[in-house]
């Protein structure tokens, strides 16, 4: 009975009182659990619109399970450059790229060497560190981009007071066995949208 969607004896879903207690704590709307945080990856970019052939931008260095995401979906990663301070995507390159590598077109910004559709930014707070997501917001918004945020290695710091997992629309996190908090396996997909959390309960539990 602790595992799925199992009733307890007070009536009440184990894995629901684990959303409902996330949702909580970050401040969110909604809190949606997944297999683990690729599932709850996958699912957002989904959310977010992205189709097959596009691309998604994805910092060069962090743990694989972006990219597989991205590919998951479709959709193809471009590895942009981390910063060197604290190794967060960098505001600074992401920016060049989009401003020299893309060019604009009625129905989105286009890699001119791939002809693929740009449709999102994955930016991962590593190591415990907040990217700086004011800066990659400020960034999308220009150019009409989604951001999900992959908050799996930082949950529980903060950015300008903000918690970790409420710094974009959608947000993912980890429960694997080497996470900050851990179910032993698992993740969770955070966002305000009920709509959004609806067609995302719809993916996880095989649509």
């Amino acid at each position: 009975g602790w595992i799925s969607s199992a009733i307890d004896p007070q009536g009440q879903c184990f894995l629901s009182r684990f959303e409902r207690g996330m949702a909580v704590y970050l401040g969110s709307g909604q809190a949606v659990a997944a297999v683990n945080g690729t599932s709850a990856l996958h699912v957002a970019l989904l959310l977010a619109g992205v189709e097959p052939g596009d691309e998604v931008l994805v910092p060069d260095l962090t743990f694989v399970a972006p990219a597989n995401a991205v590919r998951y979906a479709g959709a193809w990663p471009v590895f942009i450059d981390v910063e060197p301070d604290h190794w967060q995507l960098d505001p600074e390159k992401t920016a060049n790229f989009l401003a020299r590598e893309c060019v604009s077109a009625r129905d989105g910004l286009y890699n001119r060497h791939t002809g693929r559709r740009v449709r999102a930014l994955l930016p991962v707070d590593l190591l415990g560190h907040p990217v700086d997501m004011d800066a990659l917001l400020a960034i999308a918004n220009r150019h009409d981009l989604v951001v999900v945020e992959d908050a799996t290695e930082s949950l529980g710091a903060r950015y300008k007071g903000r918690p970790v997992g409420r710094l974009a629309g959608l947000s993912c996190l980890s429960f694997n066995g080497n996470k900050l908090l851990t179910t032993g396996g698992g993740g969770m997909l955070i966002c305000d949208d009920p709509a959004q959390a609806q067609r995302a309960r719809y993916y996880v539990t095989q649509a």
